[in-house]
């Protein structure tokens, strides 16, 4: 295998989340997206679906679940910082891997022009959401296409550029390579994610609290200092998401 350096989310200056609901990117990378922003990075957000089917409540109309969802997303990016929050408004539980996905996301990020990419691991053993294996999956093919001029180059005309993007970071994952000390920006994550109230409160939202304290203090472990917490993510180069045999163990 041939070594390689595994590039630093601090050293970029600016940084996509690209998530599938409101909410994952709080629940996977929170305390890193807090930290980015704090230290300068320019964080933007970009939610693939309406969130329209996340609850269970029968008597909430749909587009005021939609409503409700947004505000609880923008309260919480507030709170970690983030610079800009974009939308796709894909049906919640109805994204496929479409020509009009694949369109929106290279012309997203040819518009915010990212450093790095985080987004949801496609390949994380027994997920069975399909809205997150459809946009981890498709969000990487997005990243390799969009510094390519011969697709979509109608986006082109209408005065973008293509777009080389440096890095994925992969959060929720079962094969990390990187470990972020989530110490100083452990709380605001927590605090994010309790911004969204239709999602989490009273012993759901203690559970969650709960594991992924424990889960960031596995990780913290694998850091070489005093560290509490810490979150963890498969970071690769473009380069390796094509045609790689060793991707997974670096």
């Amino acid at each position: 295998m041939i070594p390689f350096e595994i590039p630093n989310p601090l050293e970029m200056k600016r940084a996509l989340c690209i998530q599938p609901h409101p909410d994952d990117n709080e629940f996977g990378a929170g305390a890193t997206i807090a930290k980015l922003a704090f230290e300068g990075v320019d964080v933007h957000y970009l939610t693939v679906t309406d969130g329209g089917s996340g609850s269970n409540d029968k008597s909430l109309p749909t587009q005021k679940l939609i409503e409700i969802r947004k505000k609880e997303q923008e309260e919480a990016s507030s709170i970690l910082g983030v610079n800009k929050l974009h939308w796709l408004d894909f049906p919640d539980g109805h994204i496929y891997d479409s020509e009009e996905l694949r369109r929106e996301l290279v012309r997203v990020i040819r518009t915010v022009r990212p450093d790095i990419i985080f987004t949801v691991d496609p390949w994380l053993d027994y997920e069975t959401h399909l809205d997150h294996i459809v946009t981890g999956k498709v969000v990487s093919f997005a990243a390799r296409i969009s510094g390519n001029a011969r697709f979509y180059p109608e986006q082109l005309e209408a005065d973008l550029k293509e777009h080389r993007v440096q890095a994925m970071a992969y959060y929720t994952t079962k094969n990390p390579n990187t470990f972020m000390n989530a110490d100083s920006f452990w709380e605001k994550k927590l605090k994010a994610i309790a911004a969204h109230k239709s999602q989490f409160s009273g012993d759901y939202l203690m559970f969650i609290t709960n594991y992924l304290s424990y889960k960031a203090t596995e990780s913290a472990k694998q850091i070489e200092d005093d560290s509490q917490y810490a979150e963890s993510f498969k970071i690769l180069p473009l380069m390796f998401l094509h045609s790689n045999v060793d991707a997974i163990d670096m």
